[in-house]
Formats: C-alpha cells, structure tokens, sequence
C-alpha cells in the first residue's frame, strides 16, 4: 500500500522490547513553557521511565524566570515549596542530555544461474552502531544542588545471511514446477557500559572524574537464530499458481544448559492464486485474480529468559565484586516459541484498461503460546514470571482502490484509498488469570491490562463508587469516592485510512496524504496533572465556593474518578505534502539523466481529533501506547529533497 503510511496492524500480549534499554537517570528535558518535566524518573510498574511533574502556574510568567541562576550558580526557584517544581530556563540552558551515534548499514547480494536453470543466490547484511549517550543535573539543580552524572556507551550488531538454491522444471508446455531450498543464520550482540556519578567536588564540571561517588554497570546480550526451508511452486499456464513450504527456526534464547529442549520449530504454509481473467474477460475487466493462504510461523523471546543469570556490581565485600541475579522474571527452562496461524483471502482486479485498481483481503490469525510476562507477589524476589499462557485472535480486512482519476497528455491525477480493520481479542491468559498488567501510568491512576474477551491493552480507569439507588457517593471533603476500576476500551485503533492524491503537470508533481485512525483509548496524565495542579479547565467550577478545600478537593477527585482523563484517540491528519519539479535530461545535454528537486512539508494540520489538551497520537513509550504523559505537541517540518540521476 504505497504512500499511505498504514501497515496491518496485528497485536500480540506482549509489546516488542527493544535489545537496548537505558539503565540510569535519562533526563531529556523538554521546556514547553506551560510545563518541566526533568525531574528523577521512577517506574510505572513496567520496568519504563518517567518523570515527577510541574506544571507552571499560569499567575506566573515565564519571561519573569530569567535569570535562572544566581551569582554561585545555584538554580533559582519560582516555587520555593516544591524543589521539583525546575525553573524551565535552567533546565533548557544547565541541564546535559546528549546522544551521538556511528551508524553503518551494509549488504551483499549475488545470484548466479547456470545454463540448465539451476540459480544459487546469496545475501548478507549487517547492521552496526555505536551509540553515546551523556547525561548532566548540573550543579546547583534545586532537587539536587551537587549534580549527577551518567554517561553511556552502547555496541549493537545485527549480522543477516541467507543462501537459496533452486531449478524450475517444464514438465510440458502448459505446467511447470520449481522446488528451491534455503538456509539462514542471523545473530545480535548488545553490549552496555554505563558509568554513573554523583556530588561533583568541583562546581560545574561535568566530567564523570569529578565525581565523588562512582559506579559502572555493564550488560550484555546475544541472540542467534538458525533456519532450514524449503518451498514447491507449481503453475499451470498463466491461470494457476500453488506454492507450499516448510521451515524449521532454532532459537538460541530458548536454549537452556543442560537440557534436551526441543529447540526447533517446524511450520508449513501454502497459498494459492487464480487468474481468473485469463478465463474470463469482458470489457471492463482488464486482469483478474483470487488469492488464498495458511502459514504458520514461530517466534522467541529475548535472551536469558529460560534459565538463572548473573551479573557482577560495582559494589565490593573483602575487595571481591558483589554478584547478583540479573533476572526480573522467573526463569523458564521450558519455554518454547510461541506459534501463530494465519489464513488469508483475496483479490486483486483492474478496471478500464488499469484506469482503476482494486486490491482486498480478509485475514484471520491465530497466536498460541504466547510469550507472557504474569505478574507475581513480591514476595517471591521476582516482578513476574515468564510463560507461554496467552492467545491471542486478530481478524480484520485491508483495502487499496487506486486510480487515474484524469489521465491526458500533459495532466495526470492519481488517487488512492487504502482503508483496514483490525479486530483484535484476547482469548486467554495463564491458568487463574483474569488479567496481566502490562503498564501503570505516572498518576497511579491509569492502567492497561490484557483481559480475556477484550481486546489487547485495555485502558483501565477508576469510575465512582454508587450506593443501592445508583447515586455517586461522596467521601472526605465532598469529594467523590473511589469505584471500580474499569476497562474503557483498546488503546490500539481497530480502524485506519489514508487518501492520498499526485497531480502531475509536465514536470511538476503535487501530491498529498491525509490520513486517520480510529477506535483506540488513551489516559491522559497531562490531563490528571493538569487537574492536580488547578490548571485544567474543568478545575475552575466550583472552584470560589470549595475556597481553601479547592486544591485537595480536585487531588481526591482526580485520584478517586480517574476515567475522566481517559479520552478518544481518533484523529484525522493531513500528513503530508510534497510539490516539486523533474527537470529534463535535455538541458543538461542527457549527462544527467534525471533531476528532481522538491519541497516537502509534513504534520501540516489536524482536522479532527477528539482529545482535549494533547496530540492523540501522544504515548509516554512507543512500546506501550495508551499512557500519555507531558506529550510535546505534534511538530511542523519542512524541508527539500534534491533527487539526481547519473
């Protein structure tokens, strides 16, 4: 679906986690004027960062907070009660956060076919950086006047080959038949120093030497994935085409030490097309073709999940590194991968001399199996343990209608529509388990949990407490009480569309895309802050008649009821806009082949969202969507791109 900017969306119990993971302070500071946010993380139940947060009262200016620092400089306060209350100019201009990296990607491809047919092709690629990243509260921060700092060195490599090995055979002049058979290999490396230091002796010098108190955290990761597959094409004219296929996948992060694990997963698939319009051809019918297929494929987890892990602290006990478990779940040495099964239907047709495209399906998947993270008591030393319990069910329909609304010698305006549902359900979860938190917001006060018969990553919330007759009851200081906490919906949209247009006139090109989403939840933490803190709207009703019991009658309300801060993520975007020109090779006398230079604006203008103070595609962590938190609004960029063509 090209230019749309929509993939299928199909979602799994478990988030995808990234390899690298920041393991201390990540003060990145954002000094939108209403707000700072650059205080000490703390976790939200997921193992995710986050922040303390003020919001800066509206009696108060900004232009009033500069200077920052005083003469020894020492941060200068607006809020002398709250010490994480930052002055936002000292967080914009004191504070470090810098990231840098060194990044090559590289590949290589061959292919060879000898005269009977017979064709050997192999590819590698790898993909390779180095990340730095430093960290600075500077001295005289308010929170804490001697400094910290962190700074952190990442390695990662991704190493991709694959071989393939295969021959067609004519069997007559209408079938033919073409087995090929592969191999693969892909491994992943992480490693992580992070030294992190505290109470600088000399103001103001951000060197991790100048540090009193030290420490050195180092971790590191490897994955390796081997595979074996195989695949039968048979066609029979330009009418019928069955392809079937086997692989089998070993995962190294489900080896365990020790024992016979069976370690290889074995999955087939087939599919099958029918041009239909080889058959059968009016006049309007320019191609024609239906389409099905099952596959089944695997998937692992991420290392050391299957079995005790240590690592080595900075920490010394009689001059010897203190040891300790690095493991946040409870191991399992059974854990296999995770399957899911897929069946797929669909057609693809032009009209009117391929004026107009059609292209739909249907799909159904299946996961089994699934990689889980249950929830434990604390108790155990452990935040969870890891399972395969979950199953997961996603079916939906995706469709392309693409044309040439105006097609003559000098103008030519394509449109395309592309539209998809996902219906996403979770079957079940670990035995005796009626939910699995996946993420707690900031507030204390949101939450997304996977319940059976719902779909993935419910937005949960607390509604009020009603008596017999369906009353809201009141507790101290007339403030509601707290009810049930409540599932108000996915925070993944069921429903996504894109339109996008080109105009084409002799040499310039006009194009757009306006895109939407709709059907997810989110929970507003900007929004509960914002309440807190007496600066959302809703805050000023009754806000003369509560007096002095204002402040701690909106903190109960907020705490007690917080589905008030649980909005619709729909939204309608006009994404994108490009106008160039594609100069002719004449005119630099064919030594350049082609020269394109265009402008290209994106985020231009939302034109429909149903969130109140914050962009709807806001989320605190891309791996978690449906908590937000102190969302920097959407950004406007522009810019030129400049194509040639030797």
């Amino acid at each position: 679906m090209p230019n749309s900017g929509l993939n299928r969306q199909s979602f799994n119990l478990v988030g995808t986690f990234s390899p690298i993971k920041r393991l201390t302070i990540d003060a990145r500071m954002n000094y939108i004027l209403e707000q700072a946010k650059n205080r000490p993380m703390v976790s939200d139940g997921a193992g995710n960062a986050n922040y303390n947060v003020a919001f800066l009262p509206t009696s108060v200016s900004v232009k009033n907070l500069d200077p920052w620092k005083d003469a020894n400089g020492n941060e200068i306060q607006y809020n002398k009660g709250n010490a994480y209350a930052t002055n936002p100019w000292f967080a914009a201009n004191e504070f470090v956060n810098d990231t840098k990296r060194d990044r090559l990607i590289s590949s290589f491809n061959a292919r060879y076919t000898f005269d009977n047919g017979l064709f050997v092709q192999g590819r590698a690629g790898r993909d390779a950086y180095n990340d730095t990243y430093k960290n600075v509260v500077p001295s005289g921060t308010a929170y804490y006047a001697p400094g910290k700092i962190v700074e952190q060195a990442t390695k990662f490599a991704d190493v991709n080959v694959d071989v393939l090995i295969g021959k067609p055979f004519k069997v007559d002049e209408d079938f033919s038949i073409t087995p090929n058979i592969g191999a693969s290999y892909r491994r992943t490396s992480v490693t992580q120093t992070t030294n992190s230091g505290s109470d600088f002796a000399v103001f103001g010098v951000y060197n991790i030497l100048n540090a009193k108190n030290k420490s050195v955290a180092y971790v590191a990761s490897e994955a390796e994935t081997q595979s074996v597959y195989g695949t039968l094409e048979l066609a029979y004219k330009d009418i019928l085409y069955l392809t079937g296929s086997g692989r089998t996948d070993w995962f190294s992060t489900l080896a365990t030490p020790g024992k016979n694990n069976d370690l290889d997963v074995i999955y087939p698939s087939i599919s099958g097309s029918f041009v239909f319009s080889e058959l059968w051809k009016p006049s309007f019918l320019s191609f024609g073709k239906v389409r099905a297929g099952y596959a089944v494929v695997g998937q692992a987890t991420d290392p050391y999940q299957t079995l005790l892990t240590y690592s080595l602290r900075s920490e010394v006990l009689n001059g010897l590194p203190l040891g300790t478990i690095s493991n946040v779940n409870i191991p399992n040495s059974a854990l296999r991968a995770s399957k899911a099964s897929e069946l797929e239907i669909g057609t693809e047709m032009r009209f009117l001399g391929d004026r107009l495209n059609l292209d739909f399906t249907w799909y159904k998947k299946i996961s089994k199996d699934e990689i889980t993270f249950v929830t434990t008591s604390t108790s155990t030393g452990y935040s969870g343990a890891v399972l395969n319990s979950g199953k997961i069910q996603n079916k939906g329909v995706e469709l392309l209608l693409s044309g040439q609304v105006v097609k003559n010698k000098d103008f030519v305006w394509t449109s395309s529509l592309n539209g998809s549902y996902n219906d996403n359900k979770v079957i079940s979860l670990a035995d005796d388990v009626t939910s699995n938190l996946i993420a707690t917001s900031r507030s204390g006060v949101g939450f997304l949990q996977n319940i059976p018969g719902k779909a993935a990553s419910q937005v949960m919330a607390y509604d009020y407490k009603y008596d017999a007759s369906g009353n809201i009851m009141l507790g101290a200081n007339n403030a509601p009480q707290r009810g049930d906490l409540v599932a108000y919906g996915s925070a993944y949209n069921k429903w996504f569309a894109g339109w996008n247009n080109e105009f084409n006139y002799k040499g310039a090109t006009l194009s757009f895309l306006i895109d939407g989403k709709w059907g997810g939840k989110v929970f507003s933490a900007t929004d509960y802050y914002g309440y807190v803190f007496g600066l959302h709207q809703a805050t000023l009703e009754n806000r003369e008649a509560l007096g002095n019991t204002a402040a701690t009658y909106y903190q109960l309300s907020a705490d007690n009821v917080s589905n008030k801060f649980v909005q619709d993520a729909s939204f309608i975007k006009f994404r994108q806009m490009t106008l160039g020109y594609n100069f002719p090779a004449k005119m630099f006398n064919n030594k350049i082949h082609g020269l394109n230079v265009s402008l290209v604006g994106r985020n231009l203008f939302i034109l429909m969202k149903k969130t109140d103070n914050i962009d709807p595609e806001s989320s605190y962590n891309a791996t978690f969507p449906g908590l937000e938190l102190g969302g920097v609004p959407p950004v406007r960029t522009f810019g030129v791109n400049l194509s040639v063509k030797l």
